[in-house]
């Protein structure tokens, strides 16, 4: 008889873990707050290590078919000149395989294909769960007061996390990380090589997607609340802050209309959470591990939790058993990959004075581009865990 999951959450991590168990033999459910699929967002780049996750998950081979080779790249400074270049070759090289650009709506939309005719219940925000314990199932109470139970509940629901409370109620609140960003899509008006710019206080990312548009993002330090919720003004502050900056910066934001950006302000857990997993619920993604960006993980680390989790849980007859190896596995790693993103975030973006930008710089300059594949492959060699496939 298979057993049963609720997942909550309809988001990368959500839908990945959705996949992983569902062919690993689980009746799955999956629950989303939001009253219907995303059809807008922004983009998203998955590294070798998320890659092979979604290969461990059945659905590798589907979402490369809507994603955009993302390198050859090149890191620039403020006034545009190149600090260094990786060549695809070098990626691939290096790390196993290319990485790989998404539009984020693309990117679920083939997770969600994957799942066949799993149950997914949009306009279900969940408000608590019972974790249960090895003697009785784990239930998630949702906000019109109707309870659901399973063998095993993956909470997926993101930095505000309701159900977090549940797993690890002296975790520390995600903070502030000191920027705020904004996140464009647009035609693309013939940019073909990933490209990002590393100024006194801020980073500008360009990178060309599958479906013929570019995505851009553009973060600057500055104190919390500055997304005003006005899309205009929202646009018209990102042209004044980076007016300045090498073209063709300028340009793609000027060709970017309000309906094409939003932005929000980052937070992320100031540091790695007490626990992962307790009775019948696991956290997964930016519920367990909101980071800065800065390491590119932040989804890639969803991928893997939901990889994790389906192999600790199904090569036992024992859920709370599984969750405590899914836990003891993948703790010290995203501990690791978020200490990795807040210190790259104060390298990057976030240093402002001049005399350290310029040092910072004259030493990029020189570094050969194999110390930053270096520096990737502490994340993206990892190789994930064999599933007991069913399906």
């Amino acid at each position: 008889m298979s057993r049963s999951a609720i997942v909550v959450g309809a988001g990368i991590a959500g839908l990945t873990a959705a996949n992983a168990l569902t062919r690993c033999g689980w009746d799955v459910r999956v629950l989303e707050r939001s009253p219907e699929p995303r059809t807008t967002g922004a983009g998203i780049v998955l590294l070798a290590n998320a890659l092979r996750g979604l290969d461990a998950a059945g659905v590798g081979d589907v979402v490369r078919a809507v994603g955009q080779r993302a390198y050859p790249g090149t890191l620039r400074d403020g006034k545009g000149r190149a600090l260094v270049h990786v060549s695809a070759e070098q990626i691939a090289e290096r790390l196993g395989t290319v990485a790989i650009a998404f539009h984020r709506p693309r990117l679920q939309e083939a997770l969600l294909g994957g799942l066949g005719d799993v149950a997914i219940t949009y306009g279900a925000p969940a408000l608590s769960v019972d974790p249960g314990d090895a003697a009785r199932p784990a239930t998630v109470t949702l906000e019109d007061g109707s309870t659901l139970s399973a063998d095993l509940v993956v909470a997926a629901d993101g930095v505000r996390s309701r159900l977090r409370a549940a797993v690890a109620p002296d975790a520390a609140e995600p903070v502030y990380v000191g920027s705020t960003t904004w996140l464009g899509v647009l035609d693309n008006p013939g940019i073909t090589e990933m490209s990002q710019t590393w100024g006194p206080g801020g980073e500008v990312g360009l990178i060309a997607l599958g479906d013929g548009r570019l995505y851009w993002y553009a973060t600057q330090v500055g104190p919390a609340g500055s997304p005003t919720g006005d899309p205009a003004a929202d646009l018209a502050a990102a042209r004044a802050a980076f007016a300045g900056w090498h073209d063709p910066i300028p340009q793609i934001l000027a060709a970017t209309t309000p309906e094409q950006v939003q932005q929000l302000d980052l937070y992320g857990f100031p540091k790695p959470i007490p626990r992962m997993a307790r009775g019948r619920v696991a956290l997964a993604g930016d519920a367990a591990h909101a980071m800065p960006p800065n390491v590119g993980q932040g989804g890639c680390q969803g991928i893997e939790d939901a990889v994790v989790l389906a192999a600790s849980v199904s090569g036992t007859d024992s859920v709370v058993d599984g969750l405590a190896a899914y836990d003891q596995v993948r703790r010290p790693r995203t501990s690791g990959v978020l200490r990795a993103a807040w210190a790259s975030a104060r390298f990057g973006e976030q240093l402002s004075n001049p005399a350290l930008v310029g040092l910072r710089n004259a030493a990029l300059s020189v570094l050969p581009a194999r110390v930053m594949l270096d520096g990737m492959s502490r994340f993206a060699s990892w190789t994930p865990p064999a599933l007991p496939v069913v399906r």
